[in-house]
């Protein structure tokens, strides 16, 4: 098999998931891809294009009303979740940076959600998507659980179907700001959750950096998803697997006028009373856990408060 990067990331039909079955040239694509990139593309997903579109719609709507609106359900220190214009994503990484990232967040806890008055089609068309996430996902964890050496169940205990589900939508808005060489919008960090699945437009910026390797873009081909493991997936695998630098960035080729961008982000995270910690049958022979176990909670919102330090302190 070639050897993946940033440039050429693989791409896994899940057209191949059939009655509890996967192909195995579909696992070993995937295992390849978790070792050396974390990040891959999947196609024939099972989302429409239409919800897709109407999903970004609804959240430009959303983005385009007047601040004393989008603040009527802000992230507080008691309910990280909400919109924000504070967050400095570099700080979960090396504690380092003090100027907010020039983007805005919606964030969704989608087992528990708090939804804006307006716009008024918001909470049908999100649900919706959220929903459609989840079917996507659990076809993504039967396919991790293969890779793992376990049951292609493996996971389904972990993600409950109570409030104590962490996973996040993630609504990103990027206003425009002028074009310069790697002029950040996002900066640095690795993904806290098991796994993210994101949906962006065309306008670009998204990049990753591997090991010893300069910045490359990222794009999705049309009709993909574009899909990267997190640091508990990490953890999980005992760093078989890569959680991988990225960063969203104003290129220098783009357009002076209006390079507003939007993405949206599913952040697949477990219970929050789940222990992340290796899995015994994917170590290597007399190999340790390279981790202590960890709670779910304690781990995400360390990381997450620790990017919304103006927030905290309210």
């Amino acid at each position: 098999m070639p050897n993946f990067n940033a440039r050429t990331l693989p791409i896994l039909d899940l057209s191949l998931l059939e009655d509890g079955k996967i192909d195995s040239a579909l696992v070993e694509t995937a295992e390849q891809s978790l070792r050396e990139v974390g990040f891959f593309v999947v196609k024939n997903h099972g989302v429409s294009e239409e919800l897709i579109k109407n999903t970004f719609a609804i959240s430009r709507e959303f983005y385009d009303q007047e601040e004393s609106v989008k603040s009527q359900v802000a992230m507080t220190s008691s309910y990280p979740y909400g919109w924000e214009k504070a967050e400095i994503l570099s700080q979960s990484l090396t504690g380092e940076g003090v100027t907010p990232d020039p983007k805005e967040t919606y964030n969704i806890k989608v087992a528990e959600p708090r939804w804006p008055d307006t716009p008024a089609d918001f909470k049908p068309i999100v649900t919706e998507y959220t929903e459609a996430m989840w079917q996507l996902t659990k076809k993504i964890l039967h396919v991790f659980a293969v890779v793992l050496r376990q049951p292609i169940d493996f996971f389904e205990d972990k993600f409950p179907d109570t409030i104590e589900n962490m996973t996040v939508f993630r609504l990103l808005n990027y206003p425009h700001v002028e074009p310069g060489p790697d002029r950040i919008r996002a900066s640095q960090h690795t993904d806290y959750g098991v796994l993210t699945i994101l949906a962006q437009d065309n306008v670009g910026g998204l990049q990753v950096k591997l090991p010893g390797q300069d910045w490359e873009n990222v794009s999705t081909p049309q009709g993909c998803l574009l899909v990267n493991i997190g640091d508990m997936m990490q953890r999980w695998s005992n760093d078989s697997w890569r959680s991988t630098l990225h960063r969203v960035v104003s290129l220098s080729g783009a357009s002076k006028t209006n390079n507003r961008r939007q993405s949206m982000a599913f952040f697949v995270n477990p219970g929050k009373n789940v222990m992340i910690e290796c899995i015994g049958d994917y170590k290597k022979e007399g190999e340790e856990a390279k981790y202590p176990a960890i709670r779910a909670e304690e781990y995400i919102l360390g990381k997450h408060y620790s990017t919304i330090p103006s927030i905290m302190k309210k």
